[in-house]
Parts: C-alpha cells; sequence; structure tokens
C-alpha cells in the first residue's frame, strides 16, 4: 500500500503548475534579499495554494478501505523491527538533515557549514505550516489511533488532524528541492522521502492514505515554490554552497 513518488511526480506536476501563481524568474547571480511575505509564510501567501482544492477526500469513516488501512497499519505494527522503530522515531523530527543519508552522509553536511541551505530549508518548512493546518481542520479525519483502540503509536501523537500527513508534505517537497539543486542524487532523495513519508505509517500516526496526500501536497507546495523569484534567488545561493560543501562542481547558471 505504499505510495510511490517517483511514479505520481512526473504524471502530476505539470496538472499541478496550472493550479500556482507565476512569476518572473530572476537572472543567476541575483542577490538574495529575503523577506517573509505579508501573509505568514516565508516564499508563499495564504493564496498560493489551497489544498483542500487539490486533494481527494480521505476515505470515508466506516468504510471497507478505511478498514483496509487500519487493518495494514496493525500489519506494520505486528512486523515493526526494533530498528524500523528506532528509525520512525528519528523520522519524527522536521529537519532537512535527516536527508544526509540520501546523499551519501557526506561529513559537510551539517547547520554549521550550511547556513544558507539550512535557511532555506527552515522557509520551506514554514511555507509548509502555512498551508497544512487548514487543510487538516478542512478535512477533519481523526488520526487512525483514535479510531483503533489496538493501535500503539511509538512516536509522539500529534494533536492535529490526519489527512493530509504534513510530514510526507514537507519530506516530498524537500526531496524535489534537494534533487534540483543536487540532481546526482535525485534517486536516492526521492526514495528517501518515500521512506521517510512511509515511517508515518510504522510510528503509527497516518494512515496510507493520509501519506498518498502528502506525496500529492508536498509537489503541489514545491511547484509553487518554484514559482516564486525569491525563492529561486535564494535556491542559486543555497545550491552554489551545498555543492561546494559536497565537492561538486557548479551547475550551469542556464538551468533555471
Amino acid at each position: 500500500m505504499r505510495f510511490r513518488s517517483l511514479i505520481v511526480i512526473a504524471n502530476i506536476l505539470a496538472v499541478l503548475a496550472g493550479c500556482v501563481a507565476t512569476g518572473q524568474v530572476p537572472q543567476p547571480g541575483a542577490a538574495s534579499q529575503f523577506a517573509p511575505s505579508p501573509g505568514g509564510g516565508a516564499y508563499l501567501t495564504p493564496l498560493s495554494l489551497n489544498l483542500y482544492r487539490l486533494l481527494p477526500p480521505p476515505p470515508e469513516a466506516g468504510s471497507a478501505q478505511e478498514r483496509a488501512e487500519l487493518d495494514e497499519l496493525l500489519r506494520i505494527q505486528a512486523n515493526r523491527t526494533p530498528a524500523q522503530v528506532r528509525r520512525a522515531i528519528e523520522d519524527s523530527h522536521v529537519n532537512i538533515f535527516r536527508f544526509a543519508d540520501a546523499l551519501g552522509s557526506p561529513p559537510n553536511f551539517n547547520a554549521a557549514q550550511l547556513p544558507l541551505t539550512t535557511a532555506l530549508f527552515k522557509r520551506i518548512e514554514k511555507d509548509e505550516s502555512l498551508f497544512m493546518n487548514s487543510a487538516k481542520d478542512a478535512f477533519g479525519r481523526p488520526r487512525p489511533f483514535l479510531t483503533e483502540e489496538r493501535l500503539e503509536p511509538v512516536v509522539p501523537k500529534p494533536p492535529s488532524a490526519s489527512y493530509p500527513s504534513g510530514h510526507t508534505t514537507w519530506a516530498v517537497a524537500c526531496a524535489i528541492v534537494l534533487a534540483d539543486m543536487v540532481p546526482e542524487r535525485r534517486r536516492q532523495l526521492f526514495a528517501r522521502a518515500d521512506d521517510y513519508a512511509h515511517n508515518r505509517e510504522v510510528g503509527g500516526v497516518h494512515y496510507p492514505s493520509d501519506v498518498a496526500a502528502g506525496h500529492l501536497a508536498g509537489t503541489a507546495l514545491a511547484e509553487s515554490l518554484f514559482q516564486s523569484p525569491q525563492f529561486v534567488t535564494d535556491e542559486m545561493a543555497a545550491t552554489a554552497e551545498l555543492r561546494q560543501a559536497l565537492g561538486l562542481p557548479p551547475l550551469p547558471a542556464h538551468r533555471h
């Protein structure tokens, strides 16, 4: 029942591109003048993206599909290993450096060495939260452990609604951006986002369909960010910093 982002992103990116605002892309080398948007996000405003409009509704409460998903979570719970539990707990933290293994665990992939990269992904996290809470409230799906008492989460129980998965949304958006910055590791980055998302099921706090919706939401969020001129400028600067730290050559300036 796992949702494969590599397949879905390729199919829906063109569709989602029509749902977000377009903007003029700044020329390479333009100075970054980051300023939070007045709507509370970093690069986006509340009008940039409407996840409730884009996402399909979750399975109905009490439906056969919901029961099948709960049974899948019980199966995962019965078979999860100590190593899987540890990984799910570690992945409950929203931190871009959880992607280190997808980049080959380079020693310079840390906040101290990468201030521009760290700041960029902190801003992505801020934009993700700008849209996530309103979408969760609109769909209003209870967490699976509230519906199935036999579920025993091993990660902190979030107080928010279940659909879509915010952790998945964040991870997929970050994987897309990181893959844009380091295309040499594209396959590994998308696979890591998929594992990160699945660990919300391993942890017992999300339905598989929550995670599937998070893949869609993360793709939409990334596409919205790519339409922001300020984001493109900041991403260029962070890309140069990250690739130098990883010992990789600069990307062509005309790529954007």
